[in-house]
């Protein structure tokens, strides 16, 4: 009996054991499905932030996300995120809204990017008049182990034309 049949059973799955691994079958992402998802959690977003609950806010966010805002150092992580938002809730002059025009899905379904435009107001600490500043940004999600998506870097940046001031808001209404 020659050992040549054998060498060469043995030569076929050694390369099988070198070749790209597949953790099974691939299967088809439902990209505007994770769209809808991100579309409707951002309409979830906006009520929160109309809350003035800041932890809601950053249950928004992945445990580790970072959240860029100019004039701030980047928070990073939910508890910064969500002192962040504490404080700027602390102004009861604050708004924030967004809308995004645009949600784009990697066809593997492993990330996603928001895009779209900002309104925040808030008090001048000086002249407590209320200034409203409108801008873009971008937002890159990741699917989370529950299945829902959580922001992991959200990056804000105001537009060119000057803010829109308007009168201080009355403490009494």
């Amino acid at each position: 009996m020659s050992a040549t049949p054998y060498i060469a059973c043995l030569a076929l799955v050694a390369l099988a054991a070198c070749g790209p691994k597949v953790d099974g079958p691939r299967h088809a992402v439902n990209t505007a499905r994770i769209v809808g998802d991100i579309k409707a959690d951002e309409v979830h977003w906006n009520a929160d932030l109309r809350s003035g609950d800041p932890a809601k806010v950053a249950a928004h966010y992945a445990p580790g996300a970072i959240l860029m805002v100019p004039g701030v150092a980047p928070m990073v992580g939910q508890p910064a995120i969500k002192a962040g938002f504490a404080h700027s809730m602390d102004d009861p002059g604050f708004a924030l809204t967004f809308v995004s025009d645009k949600v784009d899905v990697a066809a593997s379904g492993d990330i996603a990017a928001s895009r779209g435009s900002f309104a925040i107001t808030a008090s001048d600490p000086k002249t407590k008049a209320l200034t409203t500043t409108k801008g873009a940004f971008v937002t890159v999600y990741k699917p989370q182990a529950d299945g829902t998506w959580k922001a992991i870097w959200d990056i804000n940046t105001p537009n060119a034309e000057p803010p829109v001031i308007t009168a201080p808001k009355d403490p009494a209404h």
